[in-house]
């Protein structure tokens, strides 16, 4: 009829088409008025559902939608598109905001960002690795061989953020938290020792200020005979620029030194003492069993064997 020629070809359907033409003739027998509504709702339906046939064809959208086809048939339910799992399976996630977020066999990832658990009981700030020959793993196997030298140290070192450690993810680090923890309260002065033992956990993030500040200091001459070495002897050498460290205790006592100081000593027994000014904190150290995570910089150097520059590894989950 002359109504249907007003839609799009080949858009209506037979019984969209009878439907329309029933209507035109049950409405033409009536007012000329009620004719003109009804021609109008009709053809403005129809021009909706071929419009939404077009914009939705061949698609498994479209075959949701009870306008084109009705619901999805169950052999595609069954094959619907699912999230695949990450390549390393992750061992818990908690969507809080401080907390950590994935625990996973090779990182801990602390808002968005994957910080290695590769030999974490080994690291300490500052300390240098050489790659394991032959590898190229994400990320790296690092085997840290020297120590942090104390004028990497110096004048440039700082508290990060905080993660707290839930209930459900401590069985995830394989062993006794409160063994290579350090209580609060030997690290905030006048904090009660009941608030170190009440079996909460947290991480510390402490890390190097500025890059710039340590290349300039690792580019000393007193350090030329260490760079020499680095560069002919090690394998892809790292610097440990970030270290994540355990602490017992609320997470709410983890800003003891805001807007303070730090003093950073590495001592010859495999420990870094921590003192700092304008802190609610008194002296103390870690070794690298409180150690739980790590932040690594492949070392670039020029031609003339000084350090370039430090290039942050990747971080993938």
């Amino acid at each position: 009829s002359w109504a249907q020629s007003l839609v799009p070809t080949g858009e209506l359907g037979v019984t969209q088409s009878h439907h329309l033409s029933d209507m035109i003739r049950g409405t033409a027998a009536g007012s000329s008025a009620a004719f003109v509504v009804a021609l109008g709702s009709v053809i403005a339906a129809v021009w909706a559902a071929a419009i939404g046939s077009e914009s939705c064809r061949d698609t498994e959208e479209c075959l949701g939608r009870p306008d084109v086809g009705g619901e999805l048939s169950s052999l595609l339910q069954s094959h619907a598109p699912r999230s695949q799992p990450s390549k390393q399976a992750l061992s818990s996630k908690v969507a809080s905001g401080g907390a950590i977020t994935e625990i996973q066999e090779n990182y801990i990832v602390v808002n968005g960002r994957g910080y290695s658990r590769y030999s974490a009981h080994s690291a300490l700030l500052g300390s240098l690795g050489s790659e394991f020959a032959g590898t190229a793993f994400i990320p790296p196997r690092l085997s840290f061989t020297e120590r942090p030298q104390n004028a990497w140290l110096d004048n440039n070192t700082e508290f990060g953020t905080s993660a707290s450690v839930q209930a459900s993810q401590k069985s995830q680090f394989d062993f006794d938290l409160s063994i290579n923890a350090i209580p609060s309260a030997e690290i905030e002065t006048g904090l009660n020792w009941n608030n170190s033992h009440t079996g909460e956990f947290f991480l510390k993030e402490l890390k190097f200020t500025s890059m710039t500040t340590l290349t300039q200091a690792m580019n000393a001459p007193e350090f030329e005979a260490m760079r020499k070495y680095m560069k002919e002897q090690m394998d892809r050498p790292r610097i440990v620029t970030g270290v994540w460290i355990l602490i017992e205790g609320d997470e709410e006592h983890s800003s003891f030194c805001a807007g303070g100081s730090l003093d950073l000593k590495a001592e010859k027994i495999g420990k870094i003492t921590v003192s700092g000014s304008g802190c609610r904190m008194s002296t103390w150290s870690f070794s690298p069993d409180s150690v739980m995570a790590y932040e690594s910089a492949k070392i670039k150097f020029n031609k003339d064997g000084t350090v370039a520059s430090l290039e942050i590894d990747q971080a993938t989950r």
